[in-house]
């Protein structure tokens, strides 16, 4: 197999060498990824939303995602008709910072928020998906 001279591989290669992946980045909206996370079965057990970034970055300043466009993509990726019934909700607050977790038969929600500016559309910082599959459950253990 023959590799780029500059020692940099391409996705092909590394799929060539090691199989599927575990886990796969996306760009789902510019300034936005969508981290994805697969079980044995080859469908999604946990899928994180954050703003983009290097790998390897330092943390400069909270930049914040926009609360419409993560419902967008919330419900592109886990669209409510696939939740099943909402079976209990949480919501944990530390100062400006909001974690809520939204518990469904088929899956769980939670988003983190940071809302001390209250006039802003731009609050969230991250979201998860974790599915309730047996093929994820077993991953776990």
């Amino acid at each position: 197999m023959a590799f780029c001279s500059s020692g940099a591989q391409t996705s092909q290669e590394f799929h060539s060498r090691y199989g599927e992946s575990e886990i796969e980045r996306f760009a789902v909206r510019p300034g936005i990824g969508l981290t994805v996370e697969f079980g044995n079965d080859g469908l999604a057990c946990q899928e994180l939303l954050e703003l983009s970034r290097p790998l390897l970055h330092h943390e400069d300043q909270a930049a914040f995602m926009p609360a419409d466009e993560v419902d967008k993509i919330l419900e592109e990726i886990a669209p409510v008709s696939t939740r099943g019934k909402e079976t209990n909700k949480s919501i944990i607050s530390s100062g400006c910072n909001n974690i809520e977790t939204v518990e469904y038969e088929n899956l769980s929600i939670t988003r983190s928020t940071h809302n001390c500016v209250r006039s802003s559309l731009n609050r969230d910082t991250q979201a998860t998906i974790t599915f309730k599959r047996d093929a994820c459950r077993s991953q776990r253990k």
